[in-house]
């Protein structure tokens, strides 16, 4: 009961929304019977991570012993959260805002300590980059927020309108009737355009694809259905075409890890973008990344299995390579896989690792600000010693040089 009328579950909802829109994290709406009746996820938690799912947010609900209180929760990751319950006429209600970061996080030392894959320290640098860092004046406002939660709730928000006392006349045009045939045609060039555009994506051709979207933009032309919202429709193109960049690399069979990798980027940075001119630049670095991706990885020349070891690899390229437990994935002997890869590619499974990992190592270097220690453990060395003799090996420079030649080119 909220002032004598029965407490409703949407204007719970409706308040829980407007706080979801105010601090854009995610947020979660509890009963008293610990019931989820309402979700908002900005962000997933994979579930290598301490409290993926609702883990984390449950935990903070059952320590959560007073109502009319602010609680603030942290995880042994250093994610935080926000909670605050409120009680009326016996029935009580928690709501529950976060993750965020109180400062940035060490990606190395969480990578080392847990044990992490190769894939999962890039899926951790992808969901840090994706949680906010707020300051503590920034959190504390958050958490003001929250706890005008009842207010919120209780209080309609009604604004006095002033309209210009200019009228403005609608003009009326004369529309042209409606012509079956030249629908039809549109139709047709549309869907032979997303073909042909498809096709070029799938051969790497980044130039023709550009090409293709640049000058005909009908290709994608709904703006008939957001004619108000230009940023709506723009994300709405934006993202059937990662849907189109995915399933065209896909058919090049790059490897289903790098496709999610650069998929997963690509579909945060569209949501998140507020202005139409970011989104038109946004199209062609998708289109660009995806041919390169394509022309880089493609494995279509390859046997199934080799397929298969390669995108194992990918996945644990910071491992060592057990061959025995790999073949027997594969249903195959240990040595007539090394054997047909070998063929292949020409190169032995440690040999094509190596090359991963020295293509990992120089991304890090040019991106991140870590140690030479650091970045030698992420990408499978022990030894830092050793990691510097064989990158200086594939590329003449140790891997101090190498940075500060980025850094200085």
């Amino acid at each position: 009961m909220i002032g004598g009328s029965n407490l409703e579950p949407s204007k719970i909802i409706s308040s829980a929304m407007k706080i979801q829109l105010i601090t854009n994290l995610n947020t979660y709406v509890f009963n008293q019977k610990r019931k989820l009746i309402y979700h908002h996820e900005m962000i997933s938690i994979p579930a290598f991570m301490p409290g993926s799912g609702e883990r984390d947010v449950l935990s903070l609900y059952d320590q959560m012993k007073h109502t009319g209180q602010l609680f603030s929760y942290m995880n042994e990751w250093d994610l935080h959260y926000f909670g605050y319950s409120f009680s009326k006429s016996e029935e009580t209600w928690t709501i529950i805002i976060g993750p965020y970061f109180n400062k940035t996080p060490n990606l190395y030392s969480l990578s080392r300590e847990y044990q992490l894959t190769s894939t999962q320290s890039e899926d951790l640098k992808v969901i840090c980059d994706k949680i906010y860092v707020l300051t503590a004046e920034q959190a504390l406002s958050y958490g003001s927020v929250l706890q005008q939660f009842t207010n919120m709730m209780e209080q309609e928000i009604s604004p006095i309108v002033i309209v210009s006392d200019k009228s403005i006349r609608p003009v009326h045009r004369k529309e042209d009737p409606f012509n079956v045939d030249e629908e039809g045609e549109l139709v047709k060039l549309r869907y032979k355009t997303e073909k042909d555009f498809m096709h070029a994506v799938e051969r790497g051709d980044k130039k023709e694809a550009l090409k293709l979207i640049n000058s005909k933009n009908m290709l994608f032309s709904f703006s008939e259905r957001f004619p108000n919202q230009p940023l709506r429709r723009l994300k709405n193109v934006a993202i059937i075409l990662n849907t189109l960049l995915r399933t065209s690399a896909r058919n090049s069979d790059v490897p289903a890890i790098m496709i999610h990798r650069i998929s997963e980027k690509f579909a945060y940075e569209i949501e998140n973008a507020n202005q139409v001119e970011a989104l038109h630049q946004l199209e062609d670095t998708m289109i660009e990344e995806y041919c390169d991706v394509v022309v880089s990885n493609s494995l279509s020349k390859y046997s199934i299995m080799t397929r298969r070891v390669i995108e194992y690899i990918l996945s644990f390229y910071n491992k060592p390579i057990n061959k025995e437990e790999l073949a027997a994935k594969l249903s195959t002997h240990p040595s007539h896989l090394s054997r047909k890869f070998k063929e292949e590619t020409n190169m032995t499974l440690t040999a094509y690792q190596q090359i991963l990992r020295m293509k990992q190592a120089k991304q890090l270097l040019k991106t991140e600000n870590l140690s030479i220690e650091e970045i030698a453990y992420m990408i499978g060395y022990d030894d830092p010693s050793y990691f510097s003799r064989v990158f200086k090996k594939e590329t003449g420079r140790t891997p101090s040089q190498y940075r500060d030649g980025e850094a200085g080119s």
